[in-house]
């Protein structure tokens, strides 16, 4: 375990229209400008969910400037605003526009603690969903460096519903935006058109859906970088409440500090 003393300060990014960004910026406070690690949490999570808070401290102390945040959709489902309005900010196509507001804000230097980030060297971890959007969002930024996905990378799934049953406002909205993206959102292509590092982790019982998506990707570009995780499900072992980390989580990590580090 590390001694350093992380500094760790709150931030938040007004988006206009009652929606915000709320994040954390994390590093060792030492006036060295260190490379960005952006870390964006699963569809079904948030930024303090099981082990987000240890793996962005731990990833600090490997002498990163970690952000991590909520994606507006969590902020608009806390402050109770209309199911509808919650639906609309719950897209594939936001969650990639809040991570160019995360981004434009370390760029600018807008962040906390914005001497001790190096905004020309910027990375990308997602889970789940958000790897996907990593991915969208890199293949359209040029001033990323790399991409992590952690059990994710999948073209966004379409919602479907019970004979007779309505679809749910959100999933209405989600929908809507597969259908009127069917080409930005294909993911192997984005992701065979990148010319920056990918690193994939993959947890082998992790559920089939991915799984078959990662052996495409695998195939897709064979000359980028895949991890299978031994035993390793949808989130490495861990639960939220967090218990603590697990063998999955640590090689997840591990594999992810070898492979940033060959890139920074």
């Amino acid at each position: 375990m590390s001694n350093q003393v992380i500094a760790v300060e709150r931030f938040s990014i007004d988006l206009g229209g009652s929606h915000f960004i709320h994040g954390e910026v994390k590093a060792v406070e030492d006036g060295i400008a260190k490379p960005v690690l952006v870390l964006s949490h699963g569809f079904k999570g948030h930024k303090d969910w099981g082990f987000w808070p240890e793996v962005s401290r731990r990833f600090a102390e490997q002498g990163y400037y970690t952000v991590t945040y909520n994606f507006s959709r969590i902020n608009a489902r806390s402050e109770g605003q209309d199911e509808r309005v919650v639906a609309a900010v719950s897209t594939v196509s936001r969650e990639v526009r809040d991570i160019e507001a995360v981004a434009a804000g370390i760029r600018k230097g807008e962040l906390p603690l914005a001497n001790e980030a190096d905004s020309k060297r910027v990375a990308l971890l997602g889970h789940s969903r958000s790897g996907g959007s990593s991915i969208i969002y890199a293949a359209e930024h040029a001033e990323v460096g790399a991409v992590v996905v952690w059990n994710g990378g999948s073209t966004p799934i379409r919602p479907t519903s019970e004979p007779g049953a309505e679809l749910s406002p959100q999933e209405q909205a989600i929908l809507a935006d597969i259908d009127s993206n069917g080409e930005r959102f294909n993911i192997v292509e984005r992701f065979k058109a990148l010319s920056i590092p990918v690193l994939f982790v993959q947890g082998d019982a992790d559920n089939e859906r991915l799984l078959a998506q990662n052996k495409r990707l695998q195939e897709a570009a064979s000359e980028q970088h895949f991890i299978s995780i031994a035993g390793g499900n949808h989130t490495f072992g861990a639960v939220d409440p967090y218990e603590g980390t697990t063998r999955e989580l640590d090689e997840a990590f591990a594999e992810t500090n070898r492979f940033l580090n060959t890139v920074y």
